[in-house]
């Protein structure tokens, strides 16, 4: 539902203000179509995996926005390299999802109901009235990323869990 972003792009129209959308996909032509050429609306090509750090840098706000019931079964991956980076999000998704449950328990950005554009709106503005949220966010974002299991660990603690399952059959 990227629509949000360019009714965002036609509302919010500061001169130093540019929302991206990065990526391909079935209506990024219509995207395109709708965005009438706004000035303030960039459509850029998926970047090589080795520019992700300069992609993720490259921006003050990062979005996550999923239609009405896709946060419910979905947590994109992209949330954690967001976190990453030191940057806040500002995510469009239902509100009981585990999206929102990173969000809130990293304190690293603004939630909003999915498909709401108003709401939406105003979050992206609060974000750019308050630059000292932004960067409280990020870096709350950041030091909750690394507090989390590394893979290694994670690789570990299912070993462990395999052998005490092959062990003892009863806990099956």
């Amino acid at each position: 539902p990227l629509e949000i972003m360019l009714n965002a792009a036609k509302q919010l129209t500061q001169d130093d203000l540019i929302f991206v959308i990065n990526g391909e996909g079935s209506q990024l032509q219509s995207l395109k179509d709708a965005a009438n050429d706004l000035p303030n609306l960039l459509f850029v090509d998926y970047q090589p995996p080795e520019d992700l750090p300069q992609v993720l840098a490259s921006a003050d706000i990062h979005v996550i926005a999923l239609g009405k019931g896709l946060a419910k079964s979905s947590v994109p991956s992209k949330l954690y390299s967001i976190l990453a980076a030191a940057r806040p999000v500002l995510a469009s998704v239902d509100v009981n999802s585990e999206i929102v449950k990173v969000i809130q328990a990293a304190n690293a950005g603004l939630v909003v109901p999915p498909e709401d554009a108003d709401a939406f709106i105003a979050a992206v503005q609060q974000l750019l009235d308050d630059p000292d949220l932004r960067t409280t966010q990020g870096t709350n974002g950041r030091s909750y990323v690394e507090t989390l299991t590394t893979p290694a660990e994670a690789a570990e603690a299912y070993d462990f869990l395999l052998s005490e399952l092959i062990a003892n059959p009863k806990l099956n």
